[in-house]
Parts: C-alpha cells; sequence; structure tokens
C-alpha cells in the first residue's frame, strides 16, 4: 500500500519534469510536503486530448456517483490485481489516468511498525501510477481527486511490506499520458512491480507517524 509519501519537487525537478512530460501547463508551484497524508492536496501530470497539465487533486478517490468524501475511509489507494473488476476503477484507468511525481514514499515495517522511506536510487523523481475521478455535489460544490495505484512488493520492499505503489519508468509515460491508449491488457501490463535497482530505501523517525509533521527531517536517516 502507499499511506504517505513526500512530493518535494525543487525548480530543477519541475522544469525537467515538465520538459520530460511535455506539459503545457500548471496551475501553480508545488507546495514543498514532506509527509503528505491522505485527504491532502498532491500535484499530479494529467492529459486531455494532446495537452498535458500540472494540476491538484484531493488524494483520495471519490466516485462521481458517491454522496460524497468520506472522512474515515479515503481511498488513496486501488490494488492493480483488481482494477479492471470494478466500473469505477475501469473507467477510470482507461480514460482518467494521472502520474504524481514524488521524491519517495514511505512504508512501515509489519513486524514493529518502523517507517521506512522508499526512494530513487540516483535520488531522481518517481512517478507514481494514479487515476483520477471528478465529483459534483448537489451544490454546485465540485472536487478533483485521485488515487495510487498498488502491486505486490518487488524484492527491495518484500522485507518490509508485500505492496508497494506502481512506479512507471520513462518508457511507459507517453501511453500512459495519452488519452487514446485505452488497450486494457498493454496498460494492466505497466501495473508491476518497478525494477529492484529503481528504488532504496532507510529507516527513518517514528515523527512521521503523525498526519501532522511535515519537516524536511522526516528524511533523515536512523539507526533501526
Amino acid at each position: 500500500m502507499c499511506g504517505r509519501f513526500a512530493q518535494v519537487v525543487k525548480h530543477n525537478q519541475l522544469k525537467k519534469l515538465m520538459d520530460e512530460l511535455a506539459i503545457k501547463n500548471k496551475d501553480e508551484q508545488i507546495e514543498i510536503n514532506y509527509n503528505v497524508a491522505p485527504t491532502q492536496p498532491v500535484a499530479a501530470v494529467v492529459y486531455k486530448g494532446e495537452e498535458r497539465f500540472l494540476t491538484f487533486f484531493r488524494w483520495g478517490l471519490i466516485p462521481s456517483w458517491s454522496q460524497g468524501p468520506s472522512p474515515k475511509f479515503p481511498m488513496i489507494n486501488v490494488r492493480s490485481d483488481t482494477i479492471l473488476d470494478k466500473p469505477t476503477f475501469r473507467n477510470a484507468l482507461l480514460r482518467r489516468r494521472c502520474l504524481i511525481p514524488a521524491l519517495g514514499f514511505y512504508e512501515w515495517r509489519k513486524t514493529d511498525k518502523q517507517p521506512f522511506f522508499i526512494h530513487g536510487r540516483d535520488e531522481s523523481l518517481l512517478y507514481l501510477a494514479g487515476i483520477t475521478e471528478y465529483w459534483t455535489g448537489a451544490d454546485g460544490s465540485y472536487i478533483q481527486s485521485c488515487a495510487i495505484i498498488t502491486t505486490k512488493a518487488n524484492a527491495v520492499m518484500q522485507p518490509i511490506h508485500d505492496r508497494m505503489p506502481v512506479i512507471l519508468t520513462p518508457d511507459n509515460w507517453e501511453s500512459w499520458l495519452t488519452e487514446g491508449f485505452q488497450d486494457k491488457a498493454s496498460l494492466q501490463s505497466f501495473l508491476k512491480p518497478c525494477p529492484e535497482d529503481l528504488i532504496d530505501l532507510y529507516p527513518v523517525s517514528k515523527k512521521v507517524n503523525s498526519v501532522a509533521y511535515k519537516a524536511e527531517d522526516c528524511l533523515t536517516p536512523i539507526s533501526a
């Protein structure tokens, strides 16, 4: 699963992101957040026709047919192995995909609840696969939301957890961000554990357990 991540995109990384993904428009500068928690805003790359945008979503998918946001159980993750089984998720995968840039994500070791930070081995951004939804309330209120797709853990992650986010590599970005690309089998083939040499991890302070704690030292390695 993925319950927290760090969205820290500095100016030079943002420029590189926009160039590599051919992004034409962005809403505003990405707010640095070392401990993004469910229901908080996250930046994501989406597409419409030939245009790609960097915009903001509530983390926790709100289906268009729902009564509204669930305050207790936000739908932050969607399993890759069942994403095609339910119409809501299947339609989003086919038509409303996104890429969520992250410096890394946190996971808690199952045996002792020790948090770890998982990051790109070369310190570059990770691009998490996501789906989006757009909800309108009876009173005219409007929320755009997203969820991160998860898959089984690779060999790096397995010692601490059996699930991890789908991290897309550059060879899949173009298809993922193309509106007309809707081949189910091909999309499903993208939703697999990333190569082991792409990521590394280390233990961090349990300060990250608090959704209110967002300081840079969330990323400081500790002995464990």
